[in-house]
């Protein structure tokens, strides 16, 4: 079976290059067409549960009730491209911010920036407080986002220590934070590596969805606090940070 899901694996790494293009143009060409959210976030969706199929990836959630309605803001931790795949497929409408790099892939940066992916230049602290000022207003008519705090991927699952910014748009935009604890994605393709899940036929992720935290009551000057609040509540959930505490 490992020599089966190896084979699985690299005929699906080779092919997934076509299936994102497919994907990107699709969703480049009925945005311009009809410009409908809904069905944006319809190929959104395939795209995410269509990439989780060919590596054989199941996703299970716990705590789906705990989304607030209206704009709200995901901070999730992040191991692996699977994360993102992972939470488009089980969790509907909303965009990322992503690391300015990826918009620089031919048709998928164009489907990204196209469909309100939020552009994320780590090395730039002020292009990444514009990017942010700027989605206030898409937040507060109701819009989700989900932000990593850790700022970059994580070599094992382990919570890293996490960054201002999410944090500050979150006060700014007075949108309620919500923590998502994702496990699991870390084995299917971890930092460093391209071929997913190449040793094992399936494999599954856990998502974690846990009560929202209110940004009400919080300024800026206040924003260590709330990232301390937000960071105690996901800790349990990750033993590798509790035992070296």
């Amino acid at each position: 079976m490992k020599l089966i899901a190896t084979l699985r694996s690299i005929v699906m790494t080779l092919a997934y290059p076509f299936v994102l293009v497919i994907y990107s143009a699709t969703a480049i060409f009925v945005n311009l067409l009809f410009n409908n959210r809904k069905i944006d976030n319809a190929i959104v969706q395939s795209w995410a549960q269509t990439s989780c199929w060919m590596f054989g990836v199941k996703v299970k959630v716990h705590g789906r009730e705990n989304i607030p309605p209206g704009g709200c803001v995901f901070l999730f931790n992040h191991t692996s491209f699977f994360d993102i795949f992972a939470m488009q497929s089980e969790l509907y409408g909303f965009r990322f911010g992503a690391k300015i790099e990826l918009f620089k892939i031919p048709v998928f940066g164009a489907a990204m920036r196209r469909l309100g992916a939020l552009p994320i230049a780590r090395q730039r602290r002020d292009e990444v407080f514009r990017v942010y000022e700027a989605a206030q207003e898409r937040i507060q008519s109701g819009e989700r986002f989900a932000l990593a705090p850790e700022g970059t991927r994580q070599p094992e699952e382990k919570l890293g220590a996490f960054k201002a910014g999410p944090f500050v748009f979150a006060i700014n935009a007075r949108a309620p934070l919500v923590p998502i604890v994702i496990r699991g994605a870390a084995k299917i393709l971890p930092k460093g590596m391209w071929v997913p899940n190449h040793d094992v036929w399936t494999r599954e992720i856990t998502i974690d969805i846990l009560p929202a935290v209110s940004t009400e009551g919080y300024d800026i000057k206040d924003r260590p606090v709330l990232q301390e609040k937000v960071r105690n509540e996901m800790l349990p959930y990750f033993p590798a940070n509790l035992h070296s505490m």
